[in-house]
């Protein structure tokens, strides 16, 4: 999706049939929902049970893969 005509195709998509594009690309479209957000780092109550059950992992990304992942991080600058 996205692929053959960009946005285009996007916007085409009937999931969108309902929003008014014009609007959304200017930004000018209320979020549905809008979280409260907490100062405590630690705040999960965002977040489904089903995660915040889950035990911690500690993962660790491998040397050549992290590299990797740095040499991309201008790609996503300004990104939001």
């Amino acid at each position: 999706m996205g692929t053959r005509d960009g946005i285009r195709e996007i916007l085409a998509h009937s999931w969108l049939s309902d929003i008014d594009h014009d609007n959304l690309l200017k930004m000018k479209i209320e979020a549905p929902f809008k979280p409260t957000l907490s100062s405590n780092a630690l705040d999960v109550t965002n977040f489904d049970k089903t995660f915040t059950n889950e035990e911690a992992v500690v993962s660790v990304i491998q040397p050549q893969k992290m590299n990797k992942v740095n040499a991309n991080t201008d790609s996503f600058k300004n990104f939001c």
